[in-house]
């Protein structure tokens, strides 16, 4: 691993004993962890031991950025641990002090560049959250885009998160979207109660009263989401579709209630740091709805 540099930046390999001190400041600082992950360390000493953690679990990419002439870190971006897979987790952040300056939108494409054109990194990803605008600003400068959606769970409240993301070798991909599709007898009953419930746009719909229309998870053209067409005289296949969810799964519980669905029981935590619950259509489809875990005020 070897120094960077920039215009205004050196981008110097993490030492966990010569930064930790001037790291301290970032991440002992409440504000600077709003979005963050980890929780916020008490002391350097917990700062150093957290410096430690993260190179022994990323291989040491992690570089510390200096704005020169200074030799002081006043920041610090690189990979997540291995999860054994050739996409690589990027996270970054800068202390308060030096918000607003475009520092780190000045160092993270520098990093994403060079790690691109490592052996064994296939593409890097950045976990952001929505709200997060300084950060997505970053990403965009680093020529990331946007790739999905997830659930974000904090102590007091539920998130949602961007993935961002960029290819060593960008190729369009061969499949661009999977959907279930469900066989009903009332396709315009069923699409909006599922818009109710589940908050789906509603793509297009053929016929009048329709007897195909498409469900789409936001409402820009190619989205992904859910097919509904008209049944024939003969008897339905019931099928399960799944359904990810990223606001609280109580919510649309309550929504599918009120909608009159069948539902199936109430929403059940899940080991895997989920909450969900089932309903049925008329036609025996069963809708899994599958959300954030409850924040911890609530369990």
């Amino acid at each position: 691993m070897q120094p960077l540099r920039t215009n205004r930046l050196d981008l110097v390999p993490l030492d966990a004993s010569r930064d930790a001190e001037p790291l301290h400041e970032m991440y002992g600082d409440p504000a600077w962890h709003q979005f963050a992950p980890a929780d916020v360390t008490g002391d350097v000493a917990e700062t150093h031991a957290r410096l430690v953690r993260e190179l022994q679990e990323n291989g040491g990419w992690t570089w510390v950025l200096r704005v020169r002439p200074s030799v002081e870190a006043i920041g610090a971006i690189g990979l997540f641990s291995d999860q054994g897979t050739s996409i690589r987790g990027l996270t970054w952040g800068i202390g308060r002090r030096y918000w607003g300056q475009g520092l780190m939108g000045e160092a993270a494409p520098v990093v994403v560049d060079h790690l691109l054109a490592q052996p064994g990194i296939a593409g890097v990803e950045a976990w952001i959250d929505t709200r997060n605008t300084r950060s997505v600003g970053v990403a965009r400068r680093a020529r990331l885009d946007e790739r999905a959606r997830l659930a974000r769970v904090y102590a007091d409240h539920t998130a949602q998160q961007v993935v961002m993301a960029r290819s060593a070798h960008p190729a369009d991909a061969d499949t661009l979207a999977v959907r279930p599709s469900l066989a009903v007898r009332d396709v315009r009953d069923t699409c909006q109660r599922l818009m109710a419930v589940l908050g789906l746009s509603l793509s297009f719909e053929y016929g009048d009263p329709p007897t195909f229309a498409r469900l789409g998870v936001g409402p820009w053209s190619g989205a992904p989401g859910i097919d509904v067409s008209a049944a024939g005289e003969g008897a339905i296949a019931a099928t399960t579709c799944s359904v990810d969810i990223g606001i609280p799964t109580d919510v649309v519980h309550a929504r599918a209630v009120e909608a009159g669905w069948a539902v199936l029981s109430a929403p059940v935590d899940q080991p895997w740091h989920a909450r969900e619950f089932a309903f049925t259509l008329p036609e025996g489809h069963r809708i899994r709805v599958i959300g954030p875990a409850r924040p911890a005020h609530l369990k």
